[in-house]
């Protein structure tokens, strides 16, 4: 589903160097590392967002950089990102925000069924129907929900998050995880959580790529990352 091969960005001194990745279907993989080790910087790459200076990204089989912009626009339709700050617009309603993704492929949409896709998606995301509430009304973690909604309205088979969980309480964070492995193991995604709070999410995870100052300390299993002899990598497993 994601295979990233010997991916290079740089920018002087910084960037990712000679990334390597792959997830398998239906699989969960963390992307962990502190902050400004190329985590972000690697999701733009491989989303497309960034050309790199070398290597190779494959989403569902699709070779990102040796393609027309049209048909990476076609693969972009089964990716579902949710973005560290949820990239709401505060200016349209629940409904709207959600509604986006379908409405700019399919202006033409018909809007009954928009109604009942969205309501469908509230009810897992176990929202009351908010469709018509102002963003600025909700919660911060009703704010995350309605961004996994936007995500999700378009029925991807791959999802990426981006930090989910930072600037939430432990309750709320709790609440956030269980949903996304409700919709990893019910809805049949393929998941890739980027984030630096690995402890949170390591009783779920099947894969951990460890990046250090743009370069890859560490990718494997689960069971080999806990018995991975390095001192940073027993620092994200500490309480």
């Amino acid at each position: 589903m994601v295979r990233v091969e010997n991916l290079t960005k740089s920018f002087g001194r910084e960037g990712i160097f000679d990334i390597n990745l792959k997830v398998e279907k239906n699989s969960i993989c963390a992307i962990i590392g502190k902050s400004g080790s190329g985590k972000s910087l690697l999701l733009k790459s491989i989303l497309g967002l960034i050309k790199p200076d070398r290597g190779e990204v494959y989403l569902n089989g699709f070779n990102v950089y040796r393609s027309k912009y049209r048909d990476l626009k076609k693969v972009r339709t089964k990716i579902g990102v949710l973005f560290q700050n949820n990239a709401l617009f505060d200016s349209m309603n629940v409904f709207k925000n959600i509604s986006l993704p379908i409405l700019y492929n399919d202006p033409d949409y018909n809007e009954e069924l928009l109604n009942k896709r969205i309501l469908e998606i509230l009810e897992i995301l176990s929202l009351p129907d908010i469709r018509f509430k102002n963003i600025k009304e909700l919660s911060g973690g009703m704010q995350k929900r309605v961004a996994i909604a936007r995500c999700l309205i378009m029925e991807p088979s791959l999802m990426f998050y981006d930090e989910p969980i930072t600037g939430l309480d432990p309750l709320t964070s709790s609440k956030i995880i269980n949903l996304l492995i409700y919709i990893h193991r019910n809805l049949n995604k393929t998941t890739v959580v980027i984030t630096h709070d690995l402890k949170s999410f390591v009783d779920y995870v099947d894969q951990i790529l460890l990046i250090e100052n743009g370069r890859e300390l560490f990718f494997g299993t689960k069971k080999e990352f806990l018995n991975f002899d390095n001192e940073i990598a027993r620092s994200y497993l500490k309480w």
